[in-house]
């Protein structure tokens, strides 16, 4: 079951939240406590696999801003060195 969620898009994700959501609400609104907790369930895997997107692309994003070297002043070039 949890293959096919890293298989959805985004904006699959986000559709399949929104569903379960409605499923949730109309299950509340019928007394059926055990489907509520199902669906709970269900829309906190969605929601951790949107997570785990989110932060791996915030990663790769500051990654690319991140110099290849942190040491402030090793890329200018030194006249008295020569």
């Amino acid at each position: 079951m949890f293959q096919e969620y890293k298989s959805l898009s985004e904006e699959e994700l986000d559709t399949k939240m929104s569903d379960v959501l409605k499923k949730m609400n109309m299950a509340h609104s019928m007394g059926l406590d055990d489907a509520v907790e199902q669906l709970q369930s269900i829309l906190e895997t969605l929601q951790f696999e949107l997570t785990e997107r989110l932060e791996r692309q915030r990663f790769d994003i500051i990654s690319g801003r991140t110099p290849e070297s942190l040491v402030v002043g090793e890329d200018i070039d030194d006249p008295d060195d020569e």
